[in-house]
């Protein structure tokens, strides 16, 4: 986007901005604020209203005051139990003149017991006094609490009754000498129907009609617990409420005024002739602003702007730019002037830094691609062959842990002049990066010269690096491929290379390895179980087998050991030596061990069901032994199963034992737990019967390899009784496996080997076949009895 165009945009937001501001203020602050006026004005005349209310009540206190406070009024209310309507003082001062000059509609005089000695009720369509209806008289029941609340001259009450026929308004006067002295005979009670008349005589106040409704739940329910509040109606109009509460304190009427939003209007047309002015003004200065940058800015950056182009299209870093003027634009041409400067002394040496590691000064991965490409697309045409070699020093990060980067980076500086030296001058060493390195071998006679090569690297490889007085020894694997058999451009060369030295980092590293598609597909096949695995057990492709374990001294079974089987969807059944290691790799160990957990305590509970009682043999990895929710499975499993902890025995290899010592930490709290350890494939490892005293353990498993040999006499037979009889020393139980023949059983039988193991005795049964062979193995052995 060009600067003209920005500074366009840029004006135009602010422009925009400055409306939208001005109209947000306009609407958010001005407008609301007369919203607010409207509101607080017919807030204000409720107000009014409601003390309209209260002095209506005030006035009828006041006439009703010359009633209550009369001797005559006190001589007949005292002296009565009921009412006389023909009682003098009755017809001279309750007539239809007293009614309709005081404006009531409700007059009565109750006694001290509560009892009316006068009602009447005037009918203002006849001009008629009529007696009061049920209601009214219901009414004096609940007005007689208010009788006992009269015991002084001073006491007043007023307020609001509901009747079906709409709300009143009553005062109650207690009725008291002419000089205001009691006690209180009784009380005088006056009514005011507050219907459309009254409404209208109390509206003549405001300037909109007055409406009122009896308090309902939703129209208290929009108050909020509010007496006043307003409410918006369309059309830009308002309407007040306000709750009015009844004689006993209950909400009774809801009064409601309605008007216009007279200052909502008079205030919006005034902000709509302010914006519009604003707008005018924005606009004038925007133009203004244009025309301003346009004569000081643009026209200066346009021939800047060309300058530039003249330098681009020449390609002549020994133009410059003619300075014009002091301003920050003329900074900006000398300043360019520099950069063109500096880009002629850089730009070798971005080049070449471009295509060199720093630290090896070897070409790096960018350059050998490049190199890698053009080197094929010569042997395409010529037809011949490209040997790549893919190099990962072995445990280089143990060196920069161990000895420090500066050491490990003098190292690299070491092999990367060795390789350097180690090749032809048409061949090609890369540092990759980090440890890798590649050789491109281009220019060979033969397979015999390629193997030549080869070996020449691997001894320069194999030399000692003496850095700072220290000899220091380093080895790498090597992956070999070769162009086209193995790929026919440069990815898959690279790729093929990288999947065999993994190979022999497989393998044990220190050593070299070509690409083959069996290689591959060895991969393959491991990517697939890797995934597989991560499923197996929500797919149920897992099964236990068992193999049992004879006691040597009473020839029983006493327990077995549980061997995880797993059949792929597809490889079919694959050994757990095969797929163990990718479980661990991949991580899904750790969910096929929980279960294996699991299914071996539900099998020994079901073993014990059909009274069979077994010890079960587990093999725990190093990762579940990590792991911190170890016990946690371990107790769960028990539990669900009802079994203790002496029903399992945790194995673990020689190698796992040595590799960490946190994993000896884990075994001893296991085995505080009262789990059995046993160590399995003993005679394997790096462990010694020295080291075992040590160890928590507490069963020597013997591994296979030396039972197979074991003959009376042989370096077998007495290397295994050498570890039977230290184990017994130590206080360790000696378990064999791989027994296959009866010679071998009897003779470690004869060694003094507590449990023995094997084909001989079983293979490894599923639960239902170990239980039909337990079964018929005890009823031979009583038959042999």
């Amino acid at each position: 986007m060009k600067l003209r165009t920005k500074i366009v945009l840029f004006i135009i937001t602010i422009s925009l901005l400055a409306l939208a501001s001005t109209y947000v203020i306009s609407q958010k602050i001005f407008l609301d604020r007369f919203t607010e006026l409207d509101q607080e004005a017919l807030e204000g005349r409720m107000s009014d209203i409601i003390q309209t209310y209260e002095s209506e009540l005030r006035g009828m206190n006041e006439t009703m005051l010359n009633y209550s406070a009369w001797d005559e009024t006190y001589d007949y209310v005292s002296s009565r139990t009921s009412a006389d309507l023909r009682n003098p003082y009755i017809l001279s001062n309750y007539d239809e003149g007293t009614f309709q000059s005081n404006r009531f509609d409700l007059i009565a005089l109750i006694n001290r017991s509560g009892s009316p000695v006068y009602s009447g009720l005037y009918d203002y369509s006849g001009e008629t006094v009529a007696p009061v209806t049920p209601e009214i008289v219901s009414l004096f029941g609940d007005l007689r609490e208010q009788l006992d609340h009269l015991t002084k001259p001073e006491d007043r009450f007023a307020g609001l009754v509901i009747l079906n026929d709409g709300p009143m308004l009553i005062t109650l006067q207690p009725v008291l000498h002419n000089d205001m002295t009691g006690p209180v005979a009784g009380m005088a009670v006056a009514g005011r129907k507050l219907d459309d008349r009254e409404i209208s005589r109390v509206g003549a106040l405001s300037p909109s009609g007055i409406t009122v409704e009896k308090a309902s739940g939703n129209l208290l329910k929009e108050s909020r617990g509010q007496n006043i509040w307003v409410s918006y109606l369309p059309g830009n109009r308002l309407e007040g409420h306000a709750v009015i509460n009844d004689l006993f304190g209950n909400p009774g009427i809801v009064i409601s005024i309605e008007q216009p939003r007279h200052i909502y209007e008079v205030g919006k047309k005034a902000m709509a002739n302010f914006t519009l002015f604003f707008v005018i003004s924005t606009l004038g200065i925007s133009l203004l602003s244009l025309l301003f940058v346009k004569r000081t800015i643009l026209s200066r950056m346009a021939a800047l702007v060309r300058g530039i182009r003249i330098i681009g299209k020449s390609r002549d870093l020994s133009i410059r730019l003619n300075i014009r003027g002091r301003d920050e634009l003329s900074e900006v041409e000398m300043e360019f002037n520099r950069m063109i400067s500096s880009l002629e002394r850089a730009q070798e040496e971005l080049h070449r830094q471009a295509m060199v590691d720093p630290l090896t000064q070897l070409p790096n991965r960018t350059f050998f691609f490049e190199t890698l490409n053009r080197v094929i697309r010569k042997a395409n045409l010529q037809g011949r062959q490209i040997v790549l070699l893919f190099i990962d020093l072995d445990h280089f990060k143990a060196v920069n842990d161990t000895w420090g980067h500066d050491f490990g980076d003098a190292v690299l500086k070491q092999i990367a002049d060795r390789l350097a030296s180690a090749v032809g001058p048409d061949d090609l060493v890369s540092r990759l990066g980090g440890d890798e390195f590649t050789i491109l071998l281009s220019s060979f006679s033969g397979t015999e010269d390629i193997q030549a090569q080869i070996a020449k690297i691997q001894q320069v490889l194999a030399e000692p690096h003496t850095l700072n007085g220290q000899l220091f020894h380093s080895t790498a694997s090597i992956g070999v491929s070769i162009y086209p058999q193995n790929g026919e451009d440069a990815e898959l060369l690279v790729k093929a290379a990288d999947l065999a030295m993994f190979q022999v980092k497989e393998n044990g590293r220190n050593n070299i390895y070509r690409y083959s598609e069996r290689l591959e597909e060895a991969f393959s096949r491991k990517k697939v179980i890797g995934r597989q695995l991560r499923s197996a057990v929500d797919n149920g492709e897992l099964e236990m087998h068992y193999q049992p374990i004879l006691s040597a001294s009473k020839l029983d079974i006493v327990k077995v050991e549980a061997l995880l089987r797993w059949k792929s969807p597809t490889f079919g059944p694959v050994s757990p030596a095969e797929f163990i290691p990718l479980a661990e790799a991949g991580g899904s160990i750790l969910g096929i061990g929980n279960w294996v957990l699991r299914k071996v305590c539900a099998d020994l509970r079901s073993f014990q069901d059909q009274g069979i009682r077994l010890k079960a043999a587990v093999n725990i990895s190093g990762l579940q032994l990590m792991q911190p929710g170890l016990p946690e499975q371990l107790k769960e499993a028990l539990a669900d199963n009802g079994l203790t902890a002496d029903s399992l025995e945790l194995e673990i290899t020689e190698t796992m034992l040595m590799s960490d010592e946190s994993i000896i930490t884990s075994l001893a709290d296991l085995r505080s737990m009262g789990f059995c350890i046993s160590l399995d494939d003993f005679g394997t490892g790096f462990s010694s019967l020295s080291y075992l005293r040590t160890f928590p353990v507490d069963i020597i498993k013997i591994d296979r390899s030396f039972v197979a040999g074991i003959q009376s006499g042989a370096s077998d037979d007495t290397l295994v009784r050498a570890i039977i009889e230290l184990s017994h020393n130590l206080g360790l139980r000696v378990v064999s496996e791989g027994v296959e023949l009866k010679e071998q059983f009897d003779l470690l039988c004869n060694l003094g080997s507590d449990e023995l193991q094997g084909y001989f005795i079983s293979r490894p049964l599923p639960a239902p076949s170990l239980v039909e062979f337990i079964t018929s193995y005890a009823s031979a052995a009583s038959t042999r009895e």
